[in-house]
């Protein structure tokens, strides 16, 4: 069975400064109490993966959650004045041991879009972004920062699929660390209910890395729930392996407030 490997290098730092400088201080805005916000959150992903050459596998949100063995999802974001400074992390870990159908899009216009397969999957997916950001819009209503981080991505990957003719292993590891830049913040239609979104954009080891994230929230005392939907997308330039990674689905998080 044929071994294909593959190692990002962390590209020249042109790109991670580019995004970096525009953490955007654009007005003066009102003073906001300080305080941390800490987040658990749990993300029906599905997972879309784009291999060179073409062949799109994709994983439903429903097998991610049946075969996920372990994930940790969590948010910290610390508020001082104008200023944010927070870290969201991820990571998840997804085996799987099965004869099942994997759907493949192979671009051919006759070719089959499934094949039958003895699968023996693992996946490891580590995420942390670190980003701080500053107050350029406020209002009764609406809360806005501009934000700049860096972002740091690990796809590890080890997949052997055998079919009746043949069996193949690909053994993949892409680290990725990208600059960041966006905008996050709520819109609050009474004390209790609001809409938080995020939305940032990333370039670096990758072509360019994507995240947009909305929801509603509640609120109450110093915790709140939050269900929302939320997307991620990595576009490779340089790995063996992979050519794009999108994940999403929908996000339901518990934050406390001290």
């Amino acid at each position: 069975m044929p071994l294909v490997t593959s190692r990002t290098p962390v590209r020249t730092a042109t790109r991670l400064l580019s995004g970096a400088a525009l953490c955007l201080a654009l007005a003066a805005p009102q003073a906001q109490a300080d305080g941390t916000t800490a987040s658990l959150y749990l993300w029906g992903t599905d997972v879309d993966q784009t291999l060179k050459g073409g062949t799109r596998l994709e994983t439903s949100r429903q097998t991610v959650m049946e075969n996920l063995e372990f994930g940790l999802m969590g948010t910290l974001v610390y508020r001082r004045g104008p200023w944010l400074y927070g870290f969201d992390g991820l990571y998840a870990d997804i085996g799987k041991d099965a004869d099942v159908d994997v759907p493949v899009e192979s671009g051919e216009p006759e070719g089959a879009e499934s094949i039958e397969t003895a699968l023996d999957f693992t996946t490891k997916t580590v995420m942390a972004h670190a980003f701080i950001g500053h107050q350029w819009y406020r209002d009764a209503n609406w809360s806005v920062y501009g934000t700049g981080g860096l972002r740091y991505t690990r796809f590890e990957t080890e997949l052997t699929v055998a079919t009746d003719e043949s069996a193949r292993r690909f053994d993949t590891e892409d680290n990725l660390t990208d600059a960041t830049f966006g905008l996050r913040g709520h819109y609050s239609f009474t004390p209790h209910w609001s809409t938080p979104f995020i939305v940032d954009v990333g370039t670096g080891s990758t072509e360019v890395s994507l995240q947009a994230f909305t929801a509603a929230e509640y609120a109450w005392g110093s915790s709140s729930v939050t269900a929302g939907y939320r997307y991620m997308k990595w576009r490779l330039d340089d790995s063996d392996f992979l050519d794009e990674v999108i994940y999403e689905g929908p996000v339901v998080a518990y934050s406390y407030r001290f």
